[in-house]
């Protein structure tokens, strides 16, 4: 087994919590529009954010990404709204004030530690920026050489441009790097493709459709098991 000179790492479930409120979301988007003029009911701004994630959804299917401006873009001319700049910036606010976002116990310090000896990525599901915006604003970010995320290829992980992209951008080979999250699917899979190391946070109602060279609880142990293989291969 060659060392591993670079570690990536999936944003939510494995290093932040994250979620919408999407009630909330919609609630105050409902209120920005009437208060700017526009006519909609509840009814008809819901219908509209239903088909565009459905649109979103099939484009996901095949390992697509949209991008947040273009998804609700599309919101904005069902519902008979000019998508401009100003009115996709305030839309974009609202969005991230309705996500709740936090880095998991531990993940500071194992950061810390492992910056120190390896390259660190981000490979990030996401249409908005809010992996990029959250490590910021926990002072996060400069932990990492790259953050990738998938609205910037338009591919979503597993599909294996975006480990490619990334590894280059780490400028490593595929068998010198480990992926670690929490998506057998997206992760494990995505990352064994091209050839990487893998280390999946364990989800017991996950099926194990490849086997992941470490299973974790946290990504606050990989530190210790990391040592513990360099410890094996100096013997």
């Amino acid at each position: 087994m060659r060392s591993i000179k670079a570690i990536t790492f999936d944003f939510g479930g494995t290093l932040c919590s994250g979620k919408l409120d999407s009630r909330a979301f919609r609630e105050h988007l409902l209120e920005y529009l009437r208060g700017s003029g526009y006519p909609v009911t509840s009814t008809t701004l819901s219908k509209a954010i239903d088909r565009a994630l459905e649109t979103l959804m099939r484009a996901r299917r095949k390992n697509v990404e949209l991008k947040f401006e273009n998804v609700y873009s599309s919101v904005l001319r069902r519902i008979g709204v000019r998508p401009t700049e100003e009115t996709l910036d305030y839309v974009y606010g609202l969005y991230t004030r309705c996500f709740a976002s936090e880095p998991f116990e531990g993940v500071e310090e194992t950061l810390e530690n492992l910056y120190k000896r390896y390259r660190l990525g981000i490979i990030s599901n996401a249409t908005s920026n809010l992996p990029r915006e959250v490590l910021e604003r926990r002072k996060l970010s400069h932990f990492f050489t790259v953050i990738v995320v998938s609205r910037d290829l338009g591919v979503r992980k597993p599909d294996p441009r975006i480990f490619l992209y990334t590894l280059n951008k780490l400028e490593v080979e595929a068998s010198e790097a480990l992926h670690i999250g929490d998506s057998m699917i997206e992760d494990i899979v995505g990352a064994k493709r091209v050839g990487m190391k893998t280390a999946w946070i364990k989800n017991e109602d996950a099926e194990v459709i490849e086997e992941p060279d470490f299973v974790l609880n946290s990504v606050t142990e990989l530190p210790k098991i990391l040592t513990n293989m360099n410890r094996v291969r100096e013997v």
